[in-house]
């Protein structure tokens, strides 16, 4: 497993320096830019020291759906109050998630918007789980380097396995693919109370329940299927007869 950590059009050059270095403390070497340029400028270098190495190593990207393509499970980091009716997870509850699947994800990332607006509600679609940090005081908020020190350090005990698992990488992707299908079929749609509240569940399972799920859902296929041929078969003999 390997956490990646994904700025969202990052408009502080410092911001971006200060999330290095902020994730290079605590055990983090992977940081994805979306949008912006602010990596490549001089100061982004200066509050980086130590960690010149990570910003150098920066991918970017031009959308965030492309930083999240090759990713297993994708957090979008918000506040509260922008969740909208998705269900919020504190940061210690994001580390139990990840930590129940160390065999089913390949790559985890955490996404934070822009130091103004956050994410957009297109971009939170784009994530299985929103994570919001509890605050006693909503404001003054913190900035976007602060942000990423406080998920870096509640993640940063999955830092050593992150580079020790060998996950079975499309089990949790399948899993993903397979239920949203099957909503699908029965006519369920995103905006739904059921779709939300199986899709933004699923993140919480472990690798045995992944596995579990797995197999009920083959079974709840094949009986479907049965029962389908079954009644095709009354229906032409009906017509026979």
């Amino acid at each position: 497993m390997e956490i990646v950590f994904v700025l969202v059009a990052p408009a502080v050059p410092e911001n971006v320096g200060a999330a290095a270095r902020a994730i290079k403390t605590m055990g983090f070497d992977k940081l994805r830019v979306v949008a912006s340029d602010a990596h490549r400028d001089k100061r982004a270098r200066i509050l980086a020291h130590g960690a010149g190495d990570v910003l150098a190593g920066i991918a970017a990207f031009d959308d965030l759906a492309a930083a999240l393509a090759d990713c297993s499970l994708a957090v979008a980091t918000t506040a509260r109050e922008r969740a909208g009716k998705r269900s919020l997870y504190a940061p210690a509850e994001l580390r139990g998630a990840i930590a129940s699947k160390p065999q089913s994800l390949a790559r985890v990332a955490v996404v934070f918007g822009c130091e103004e607006s956050g994410l957009s509600n297109a971009q939170l679609t784009l994530c299985d789980m929103v994570s919001a940090i509890p605050l006693a005081q909503p404001y003054p908020s913190l900035n976007l380097s602060q942000a990423v020190m406080l998920y870096a350090y509640e993640l940063s005990s999955l830092a050593a396995a992150a580079v020790e698992q060998a996950p079975d990488q499309g089990e949790w992707q399948a899993l993903k693919s397979r239920v949203t299908a099957l909503l699908t079929a029965l006519q369920y749609r995103d905006r739904d109370k059921l779709w939300r509240w199986a899709t933004e569940r699923l993140p919480l399972l472990g690798d045995r329940d992944v596995r579990f799920a797995h197999l009920l859902l083959t079974r709840l296929q094949r009986a479907l299927t049965d029962s389908n041929t079954a009644n095709n078969i009354t229906t032409t003999n009906d017509k026979e007869g």
